[in-house]
């Protein structure tokens, strides 16, 4: 098997496997090895590489993965991820376990299965969507403050934000059939399950049903925003200023252009259209998919 490895040496936890990392592959397959500068260094080296190689390996958190997506849709090529980010909510929903050595192995001899991708004014994504507090909170962080306090580094972002945070005026529609408009803290659209270090969506949400979960935070007291989190992270109590809805076809509109978050990188503003390419990218996963909570189970041409 010919393998391309690409490694983020900026990623949160790279610096604990990237001296090993190669050795194991190189020991276990045909492997080439590129640690990725840039951005423009990532797709370029997957557009040179990424043919003749049989699986892509990304080596990297969300935003990595979220950067090399357009390239990977593209060339059609399974991909596996083995999660040294701050974050790593796409490897959660995949059900991929943190250690590298086991997360490789999986990447090698793991079970393909097919993705759902998610589209934002035509921008690919994985995991979330988000307009609002998310925004904020993404550049609220920094390099240093995410490798100092990985997935910490969320909560903390959240808090220096929290203040300073005002609602804003939204219409949104669902499949052109139901429509809702008033103010918010946040909107999030999610393809995946995850997003923010582990904040679930919605009880059901799911990569592979070729459905978009929304879920979007009223204006209310402090006490009811943190208890948005705590629902979102721990299935606690449901307060009153959390709306869930799900369907296959979003648009958002506000009154001025407000960027939109999707996977971690800020790539586009409202006004969105947001709609789903299914099955359109295969991952490798465990070969047991009972710890893979953002999977459903696999098809009968899979087993």
């Amino acid at each position: 098997m010919r393998v391309l490895v690409l490694i983020n040496p900026n990623a949160a936890q790279a610096d604990v496997v990237l001296d090993d990392l190669a050795a194991w592959f190189k020991q276990s397959c045909e492997a080439s090895i590129v640690p990725t500068r840039s951005r423009h260094h990532l797709t370029q080296t997957i557009s040179r590489d990424g043919p003749h190689a049989d699986r892509i390996v990304i080596c990297g958190g969300d935003g990595t993965i979220s950067d090399a997506l357009p390239d990977l849709l593209r060339l059609g090529k399974p991909l596996a991820v083995l999660p040294v980010g701050t974050a790593n909510d796409f490897a959660r929903c995949l059900g991929l376990p943190q250690d590298w050595v086991a997360a490789a192995d999986i990447a090698l001899h793991g079970r393909p299965h097919e993705v759902d991708v998610g589209l934002v004014n035509d921008r690919p994504f994985l995991n979330v969507a988000s307009v609002g507090v998310a925004v904020d909170v993404s550049r609220a962080q920094s390099a240093d403050l995410k490798r100092s306090f990985r997935v910490l580094s969320y909560l903390i972002g959240l808090l220096r934000v929290a203040g300073r945070s005002r609602p804003f005026r939204i219409e949104l529609s669902i499949d052109e059939d139901r429509s809702w408009s008033g103010f918010v803290y946040q909107v999030s659209i999610a393809n995946g399950r995850f997003h923010g270090g582990g904040l679930a969506v919605a009880e059901d949400a799911v990569i592979d049903d070729q459905t978009l979960n929304v879920y979007f935070v009223l204006p209310g007291r402090f006490w009811q925003l943190v208890a948005c989190i705590t629902h979102l992270k721990f299935g606690l109590i449901k307060p009153d200023v959390l709306r869930q809805l799900s369907g296959r076809r979003v648009t958002i509109h506000t009154r001025k252009p407000r960027p939109i978050n999707a996977d971690g990188e800020i790539g586009t503003e409202t006004p969105a259209k947001f709609s789903l390419l299914p099955r359109a990218l295969t991952v490798m996963v465990p070969q047991d998919l009972a710890d893979a909570p953002g999977l459903t189970a696999p098809s009968a041409q899979e087993i």
